[in-house]
């Protein structure tokens, strides 16, 4: 194929055959002292080192540091096949273990940062990168330079850049908005929980004082039971939950559930309505520390859940438990490699009760921001895939 699927109309023709060294050259201009230091991520491309949190590694001299100029290319060679490359908005410097390109005349260093990160270039990066496993790939600018490239002529680079960018800059609206969301969430259910917010009856009544009561006295705990990933089975004939899909699939609210097993029932902890359910290991203490309720009977619960029976709103306490008990939960939580939380430990934390109207107030309006933020989480993947999309048809 000599030409993409997609094409702007007043383009045509084949685009030209070259190799990317004959794109680029590899820049080895030394850094110097005042320049900004960057680092290149595989999800955000070049940003500066001081924004993501890391030192600034035991510190290279700045003459030892690369240079990379405004619309250079800098890749690390260990993560180039999983797209770790980025475009320089400004002057800096970037380490020693990355590679500089620099674009040569005709070359739209923005068209080539997208077409990187194509499921057709991180294979030729993989493909030509040096190492017998995944961990030791190394993509040195030598081999850089072999890898076979068609190009279109600079006015089409810059067209199909300019439209993928602009693609790039709605996930980031979205990913803004996701986080401003998510922000206002954690605020709110505070000062919620801190009783600096009340709610009131819909006659516009304060409601009554809240309690604190230890957990053990308004439940009641049990554990789920077996289920591995090995028994999950796309069409089994009964739902379940297992524990590590606390941490990867659901929030605090679980409306049904994503897996199924065909396990035999008799082997199986069935849930009830408003059950809550929270980890009985994990990796760490913070992680541990989530709870969900779950709203439909009959899904089979997983070993290493500790479920939460109570005449508690549910979904109230699985909020109060993961934003509020949050880091007392953590405390309670014991072991080194692999933590564990009992429920002898949960019995004892005290639990801010409200009435049981201001309970589903709570709880409904937590659940409203949540839909919020799964309608982001909904258009930034959208957005992703859109954006896939172009990439398999706008490129050769």
């Amino acid at each position: 194929m000599d030409a993409p699927k997609l094409r702007f109309p007043e383009f045509s023709g084949s685009w030209k055959p070259v190799k990317a060294g004959e794109a680029f050259r590899n820049s080895r201009a030394k850094g110097r002292e005042g320049l900004p230091i960057y680092s290149v991520t595989m999800d955000r491309g070049m940003v500066r080192r001081d924004s993501i949190g890391r030192e600034i590694e035991a510190d290279a001299a700045d003459g030892a540091n690369l240079r990379a100029h405004p619309g250079d290319l800098a890749y690390n060679m260990m993560r180039m096949w999983q797209g770790a490359v980025g475009r320089a908005p400004e002057e800096c410097m970037v380490s020693p273990a990355y590679v500089v390109l620099s674009p040569k005349p005709g070359v739209a260093s923005d068209f080539f940062e997208h077409w990187f990160r194509s499921k057709r270039m991180l294979y030729l990066f993989r493909v030509y990168s040096q190492g017998l496993t995944s961990d030791r790939l190394r993509l040195y600018f030598d081999d850089f330079a072999q890898i076979p490239l068609r190009i279109p002529a600079p006015d089409e680079q810059e067209k199909i850049a300019s439209l993928l960018s602009s693609v790039d800059e709605r996930i980031r609206q979205e990913e803004r908005k996701l986080a401003r969301f998510r922000d206002y969430k954690k605020g709110v259910a505070e000062k919620i929980f801190r009783q600096e917010i009340r709610f009131r009856n819909d006659v516009g009544e304060d409601f009554p004082d809240w309690e604190l009561r230890p957990l053990g006295d308004v439940a009641t705990f049990s554990k789920g039971k077996g289920l591995s990933k090995s028994d999950l089975v796309s069409d089994g004939r009964t739902k379940c939950i297992l524990y590590g899909e606390l941490y990867t699939t659901y929030g605090q609210i679980i409306p049904d559930a994503v897996s199924r097993t065909d396990v035999a029932a008799e082997g199986l902890v069935l849930s009830r309505k408003n059950d809550v359910i929270i980890p009985a290991s994990g990796e760490t203490p913070l992680d541990i520390a989530t709870a969900a309720c779950v709203l439909e009977p009959g899904i089979a619960l997983g070993g290493d859940l500790n479920i939460i029976r109570t005449g508690v709103n549910g979904a109230f306490l699985a909020y109060c438990l993961s934003m509020h008990k949050r880091p007392e939960i953590a405390a309670m939580a014991q072991g080194n490699s692999v933590v564990h939380l009992y429920a002898k430990q949960l019995r004892s934390l005290l639990i801010p009760l409200p009435a049981d109207e201001e309970q589903e107030k709570i709880a409904a309006f937590l659940s409203a921001l949540d839909a919020k933020i799964a309608g982001a989480m909904s258009r930034i993947e959208e957005l992703r895939t859109f954006k896939r999309g172009l990439l398999q048809q706008l490129f050769v």
